[in-house]
């Protein structure tokens, strides 16, 4: 791992590790405390039981799907009471406050299902099944500290409790908050306790639900033709020009190295902003802006993920780098010709 990874990660654990010691937030259920922590020393401990014959540290992974689904489920039953009230009430305010709400745990659900969909055709829920990144990282670590097996594995038991299982989990947490405040805006809306922002969908509203479906179907598209690559490579059925590079460049990988993880990181902004708007919330203001916190996150570790994927990719295909030299790394954007990246290289002498 090179030195800007690690920056990268240990930037994300000392920031995540201040967020993880003040969640969840205080205000949340006893159910909503007893899952997330439950789900921290759950996943920590599964790591320890053995998948052929072997630890396997990638219990948060198969939870990512998930996680966020079932908190929205718990916020939801939780306030069960004044939303299904909001259902029956011919009040429009309370009605839209609710339809808002219902747009935004269906855009969750679509999300978590599809991502659960794709982790399992790929085989990450198997038995065994690790990101092997986990590996990667590991050894990165152990190279950085002195031969003494007793300091390796204390030092990575720690990153296993506090990065892999508690910031996930807290990044998981935080990037779903949101959803909470719209279903809880509907609640106080529906008892009289807060005027509904609006009667209606505004249109910036209604641009933003686009938005979000145009992204998780772009990032279903971008999953669906990196699944048929490797299930072609595995096949050896690639054509020459494909077997030659070794990996997808094709499609949309044509315009951006990591289409899905753009997709990604701009759902979830998104879906804050939405919550955001919906409940009349306003981000900027101090008592606010943590919710911004969960999006900012998930951009910093999928910048550090990303880091550490390419330099994993350059070590075994010798035509990455040039595929990185003339391919956006996440927006989409025309790929350079080969006579654009020698005269950005000469600019840069």
């Amino acid at each position: 791992m090179n030195s800007c990874v690690s920056q990268h990660l240990a930037s994300v654990c000392e920031f995540g590790g201040w967020v993880a010691s003040k969640l969840p937030c205080p205000e949340e259920s006893a159910h909503v405390k007893t899952l997330f922590w439950s789900s921290v020393v759950g996943s920590w401990a599964l790591s320890f039981v053995r998948q052929n014959g072997q630890r396997n540290f990638s219990i948060v992974d198969r939870l990512w799907p998930l996680f966020p689904v079932v908190l929205v489920a718990q916020w939801l039953y939780d306030d069960r009471a004044y939303f299904s009230c909001a259902a029956a009430a011919d009040d429009l305010q309370v009605r839209t406050a609710q339809h808002k709400a219902i747009a935004a745990m269906v855009l969750v659900a679509i999300w978590g299902a599809r991502l659960c969909f794709n982790s399992i055709r790929r085989g990450d829920y198997a038995v065994g099944a690790e990101d092997y990144r986990w590996a990667v990282t590991r050894a990165a670590i152990e190279r950085r500290l002195p031969a003494c097996s007793c300091l390796r594995w204390a030092v990575w038991e720690t990153f296993n409790i506090a990065f892999i299982s508690l910031f996930q989990l807290a990044l998981l947490y935080l990037i779903s908050v949101p959803l909470r405040l719209a279903i809880q805006y509907t609640a106080t809306v529906a008892d009289g306790t807060v005027n509904a922002a609006a009667d209606g969908w505004s249109f910036t509203e209604i641009a933003l639900v686009v938005l979000m479906i145009v992204l998780l179907e772009v990032e279903a598209i971008a999953d669906q033709q990196m699944y048929k690559f490797q299930q072609r490579k595995k096949q050896g059925v690639l054509t020459k020009h494909e077997a030659e590079a070794g990996f997808v460049h094709s499609g949309l990988w044509k315009y951006s190295r990591h289409p899905n993880v753009a997709c990604e990181q701009a759902f979830w902004v998104v879906m804050c902003v939405f919550c955001a708007t919906a409940t009349g919330t306003d981000l900027g203001s101090p008592e606010n802006i943590w919710l911004l916190s969960g999006p900012a996150l998930l951009i910093l570790l999928m910048w550090a993920s990303v880091q550490l994927t390419e330099s994993i990719s350059r070590s075994k295909y010798p035509l990455y780098q040039a595929y990185q030299l003339q391919t956006s790394r996440l927006i989409p954007w025309k790929p350079w010709s080969a006579a654009q990246v020698i005269n950005h290289a000469h600019s840069k002498l």
